[in-house]
């Protein structure tokens, strides 16, 4: 399949908005709010990436929708005009993103959206599993907590490069050869994230960096390294500390103050790091038969660790990266033909 062109609709009645955007954007059961057809609009125009999309909308009337089902989907919304409110169900919490700020959600099933009238607003969506593969790829290291950007202004600071390059990506490929496209598709995605990791929320780049090899004490480091020699081997809080050549509490301490986590919650994240690598490359007879050679005893457990970790169950992901090696694989014809 080849990159798609950009789309988009104009609409002038509640019925017609609500019939288009329920075409565009399925995954949501949307609903209109306008006193009269006189005094109602939505433009509509999405520009796709290499597997993510920019959204720019401008509408008269209120929008309210909610969300049919989870997608695996992470949408970071730029504000130009009016305001965003998103209800989570399950948290009973609502994020609201005034005029001027960007703010990010994961789509996910029951979720609430209204959107106030004379609104207009830029979203970038990109599917979770390929924004924690990017953040892995940048770093090195498994990335494997909820991505959130909570509101913050965007006209000046650190948002305004990710939204100066979004908006250029947009002209650029409405302007772009068919021949162009893919390759100007992948690399402005490539861009697009580099701009989120390196410049928002508060520079995720240097949150990462906290807590180097460099900085981290002697016995952590080998307490991890052993952990990478054995991941296919059973391990005990024990096993790591005579590794590390220290008593068992002071390595939780040091891990606790270094990494944030328990060394078994770390040696668990180095795992399903590793399931995560191997289902990316292929090198997996079954979920399952992965899941066991890690050290997870109890499949179902793994795939509810997994998704935890990275939104989305194993064979999800697995179906992800098939289908984006056929987009790959499509693209590359393309380009030889």
């Amino acid at each position: 399949m080849s990159v798609l062109r950009s789309t988009g609709f104009e609409a002038s009645s509640n019925d017609a908005i609500r019939r288009n955007l329920d075409a565009v954007e399925p995954t949501w059961r949307w609903t209109i709010t306008a006193h009269s057809d006189e005094d109602c609009s939505l433009k509509f125009r999405r520009q796709y990436l290499h597997s993510s999309s920019i959204v720019t909308v401008k509408h008269s009337v209120g929008i309210g929708a909610v969300a049919r089902r989870n997608t695996a989907r992470v949408s970071i919304y730029f504000v130009l005009a009016g305001a965003i409110e998103i209800g989570d169900r399950a948290t009973r919490k609502v994020l609201s993103i005034p005029a001027n700020h960007v703010a990010s959600a994961c789509e996910s099933s029951g979720k609430r959206l209204a959107i106030e009238p004379h609104s207009s607003w830029l979203a970038f969506h990109i599917p979770e599993p390929t924004l924690r593969r990017h953040f892995e790829d940048l770093t090195g290291r498994p990335y494997v907590q909820e991505f959130v950007l909570p509101p913050i202004r965007f006209c000046e600071g650190d948002g305004l490069g990710l939204y100066r390059t979004l908006r250029q990506a947009e002209e650029d490929l409405s302007s772009a050869s068919s021949e162009e496209r893919p390759l100007l598709a992948k690399a402005y995605q490539q861009l697009a994230l580099a701009k989120l990791f390196a410049k928002t929320p508060h520079n995720l780049a240097e949150a990462f960096g906290r807590g180097t090899l460099s900085d981290a004490p002697r016995q952590l480091l080998k307490a991890e390294a052993f952990m990478r020699e054995n991941l296919s081997n059973p391990i005990t809080i024990d096993d790591l500390a005579v590794a590390a050549g220290c008593s068992p509490r002071a390595l939780q301490r040091m891990f606790r103050s270094y990494r944030g986590d328990s060394p078994i919650g770390i040696l668990c994240s180095y795992r399903l790091a590793a399931a995560h690598g191997a289902i990316r490359a292929g090198r997996m007879t079954s979920i399952t038969d992965l899941a066991m050679s890690l050290q997870f005893s109890n499949p179902s457990r793994f795939s509810v660790l997994y998704k935890r970790a990275y939104g989305c169950s194993p064979s999800a992901t697995l179906r992800f990266e098939r289908d984006e090696g056929e987009m790959e694989n499509s693209e590359n014809d393309d380009l030889r033909s």
